[in-house]
This record gives structure tokens, C-alpha cells and sequence, in this order.
């Protein structure tokens, strides 16, 4: 869990740049957060021409979401959306007016991967060291 949606028109990336910033994002995040990279999910969609919409008209923008666990102060949140909107206008060449980036908080009660129930941030180191066979297992650690 963090899951990052990327959405975009599909002549905007190629795979390659598709895969650059996957791995930005996950720079990003577990600089700013100290989460590990093993758990950074980022998925791209694409949104032909007439998919999206601003202000009632078809629209070239591109939209980066966030799922990631509530509990980071303000700060952090908004460290986060000016790295990660620097970073996709630095890739894309999109200019930063067409792009829209936002953060969704989800309790961490409410989030699982790979069957283990995630910890709230900070809490990070405690639950590895609970969770290490598994993890393990997963080779994930």
C-alpha cells in the first residue's frame, strides 16, 4: 500500500518513461515518508481522447492519485505533491498547468498486502519485525 494512479493520455509515455516514473515515485515516497519501497504499487491508465473531461470540455491533463495510510502530518503531504508534480513535469515535458495530483488518506486498519494488515506510519520497524517470516517468504525483505 501506497497505490499511486497515474492516468494519461496513452501517446504521453512510453514505456520507458512509464517505467521512470514508477521508480520516481517510489523515490519520492519512501524518501519522504521512510516507508519501505517493497510495498509502492504504481499503476498507469490511459484516457484516449474524449475519456477526461475539465470544465465540461475534453481535456489533455493528466492525473497522478495517491492511496496512502492517514496519519502524516501536513507537511509531508504536501512535500509530497510538489516532489511528485516536479517530478512528472521533469519526465513528461507536460506542463505542470495540465496536471492535477492529489493524496487520498486511508486508515491503516483499512489496507493489506500480500495478507498482512498494514501498520500506521512510524510504526514501519515494529511491524517488519513482527511480520519478518512472512515477509520473508514474500521476499520482501
Amino acid at each position: 500500500m501506497p497505490v499511486y494512479q497515474c492516468v494519461t493520455q496513452p501517446e504521453l509515455l512510453t514505456a520507458d518513461k512509464r517505467a521512470e516514473v514508477a521508480r520516481e515515485i517510489t523515490r519520492i515516497h519512501c524518501e519522504i515518508t521512510g516507508a519501505p519501497a517493497a510495498f509502492v504499487n504504481v499503476l498507469f491508465l490511459d484516457a484516449p481522447d474524449g475519456w477526461l473531461f475539465t470544465a465540461g470540455r475534453p481535456s489533455s491533463y493528466s492525473v497522478i492519485g495517491g492511496d496512502i495510510r492517514h496519519g502524516r502530518d501536513v507537511e509531508t503531504r504536501q512535500e509530497m505533491l510538489r516532489a511528485l508534480s516536479t517530478m512528472w513535469t521533469a519526465i513528461t515535458g507536460q506542463p505542470e498547468a495540465e496536471l492535477i495530483v492529489g493524496l487520498r488518506e486511508i486508515p491503516s486498519e483499512n489496507a493489506m498486502e500480500a495478507g498482512l494488515i498494514f501498520p500506521p506510519p512510524g510504526q514501519e520497524e515494529a511491524w517488519s519485525k513482527a511480520n519478518g517470516e512472512r515477509l520473508t517468504e514474500l521476499g520482501l525483505t
